[in-house]
């Protein structure tokens, strides 16, 4: 890294290819400072009366290299590149600036008493802080098994926890109301085709209305994405809106085997003409 006095505004290469062979950088800063580096060595500064607000080295006219300024009160400066001027940096400035870099003084901040007594009291009670940090990290974990377990419980989760029938649920919410409809997307992940699947849709009937809350997906063939639109009408005056759960029951049991829950957003209000 490089230290500058001061924030940069612009960045230009300054690159020339027919008097000579040259790739540099040139940096416009907060101050006014336009600085020329050749890799990390400064070769030259430009100081401006006002900041730079943009920059651009290249031909101009008969120039081969010439540099265009434009500050920060619309002003515009060009600056003609001599061409004798020179663009290396000897040994000597090269060890004069890695000696100014490293006199450069780093603003650490004091130590505290808090912070004084925090570190002796890590010091001193290291081995029953480590204690209680891997306590609490399987207090989490525990806490984290149980509401897995209670999912694949409940059937509450987009994949099927039930072995002998093998789906995958998506659930998606499109329109501003007051007429939605939820688009479900639904996967076969076993390898043998399913059929008569029911799937339910448990709403709130004070605020919603579904034309089929109940319909039975007829075949699902391994692999292959089926879709199914479930249009949804807010009958609230005010538009409040409620999640919608859809729940793909098991014949077998009274546990689901799949449900998603669909955040339903606050619905537009209906007109006068409409309701």
């Amino acid at each position: 890294s490089i230290y500058v006095p001061a924030a940069i505004t612009n960045l230009a290469l300054m690159k020339l290819t027919k008097t000579r062979n040259f790739n540099g950088l040139l940096v416009g800063l907060a101050n006014g400072e336009v600085r020329l580096y050749n890799k990390r060595d400064l070769v030259d500064t430009i100081t401006c009366k006002t900041a730079v607000t943009g920059m651009v080295f290249g031909p101009y006219g008969r120039e081969a290299g010439a540099l265009l300024l434009v500050h920060q009160n619309r002003a515009v400066t060009i600056k003609m590149l001599r061409r004798q001027a020179k663009l290396e940096v000897d040994e000597a400035e090269k060890k004069a600036n890695d000696r100014k870099d490293r006199e450069i003084p780093l603003q650490v901040p004091r130590k505290t008493r808090l912070y004084v007594e925090q570190t002796q009291r890590e010091q001193e009670q290291a081995i029953d802080m480590h204690r209680k940090f891997h306590r609490d990290l399987c207090k989490i974990r525990l806490a984290t098994a149980k509401a897995y377990v209670k999912v694949i419980q409940t059937g509450q989760g987009p994949l099927s926890t039930a072995g002998h029938v093998p789906l995958h649920l998506d659930a998606q919410v499109q329109g501003l109301g007051p007429c939605f409809k939820i688009k479900l997307s639904l996967k076969n992940t076993g390898s043998k085709a399913l059929y008569n699947i029911p799937l339910t849709v448990v709403y709130d009937t004070a605020l919603y209305k579904v034309d089929r809350p109940m319909f039975k997906a007829a075949s699902l063939v391994p692999g292959l994405d089926y879709t199914y639109d479930v249009d949804v009408l807010s009958i609230d005056e005010n538009g409040t809106s409620a999640p919608i759960r859809i729940y793909i029951c098991n014949t077998k049991s009274c546990v689901p085997i799949i449900s998603a829950v669909v955040t339903m957003p606050i619905s537009e209000l209906l007109d006068e003409e409409d309701r």
